[in-house]
């Protein structure tokens, strides 16, 4: 068996996703993410050594010490394949029929549901994302399945969003009672929307990262700066080198 753990960026990114049959722990997600730069954690022994640096500040303005850019994770087409070969796998175990479309959530999940679509042989339905706003573009036939794709997890507010389109346009399709995700980050189990019902997370990996209200976050406190991660490319690179050594 190939260890994915220690391999350089350059190995990684000429992976053959054949090679790669087993379920990925959750080590080996993180690594890949970490090795390919998509992934930024806040060093807490670097904060301990003065270098409090910058911390993230997340869309719902809450403050975090941890970041994943899904947008650098699945930009490179064979990793791209396993992440959505590893989100086949875990429907697998569910051992219920497959759907007749799959969906993923845009923006971040836009080709990755297009991938797990082709991987199971089932339709993709198409969404987009319009002055922020999440819209339903396919037309699914009553009574047909549907299951939804998303790269990260954290409150769910982006399945809630996508739920509630497809329900508001399309209320006969049964959505299945799932999300399918590459990293669940936010501790939840599951997410339930009112009069609707409750659905299952089911992610390659789970990874707690930490977030805070403004007024509460330590690491404002500690004299970090927050800024938004993936605002600009330079915001980027700021956070993910404001606390090595000068």
């Amino acid at each position: 068996m190939l260890k994915i753990i220690g391999m350089s960026k350059e190995e990684l990114l000429n992976l053959a996703p054949d090679d790669i049959d087993w379920l990925l722990t959750e080590e080996e997600i993180i690594y890949i993410a970490k090795t390919l730069n998509s992934y930024w954690e806040y060093d807490y022994e670097a904060a301990r050594q003065g270098r409090v640096g910058k911390h993230a500040e997340l869309k719902s303005l809450r403050h975090s010490d941890g970041f994943f850019v899904s947008k650098i994770l699945l930009e490179s087409q064979n990793i791209r394949t396993i992440i959505a070969n590893q989100l086949v796998l875990r429907f697998k175990q569910l051992e219920i029929p497959k759907p007749d479309w799959i969906a993923g959530i845009p923006e971040g999940a836009t080709k990755l549901g297009q991938d797990v679509a082709h991987l199971m042989g089932v339709k993709n339905a198409e969404m987009k994302k319009e002055d922020g706003r999440i819209t339903m573009i396919s037309s699914i036939a009553p009574d047909e399945t549907l299951l939804l794709v998303e790269d990260f997890c954290t409150r769910g507010t982006g399945f809630s969003e996508a739920i509630l389109e497809i329900v508001s346009k399309q209320p006969k399709v049964k959505v299945l009672p799932y999300e399918l995700v590459i990293i669940n980050r936010g501790g939840l189990v599951e997410i339930e929307i009112s009069e609707i019902g409750k659905f299952k997370i089911v992610a390659v990996a789970t990874h707690r990262v930490n977030d805070w209200d403004p007024a509460e976050c330590p690491l404002c406190k500690a004299g970090s700066v927050a800024i938004k991660p993936k605002a600009t490319e330079e915001n980027w690179l700021d956070i993910t080198t404001s606390q090595l050594p000068i």
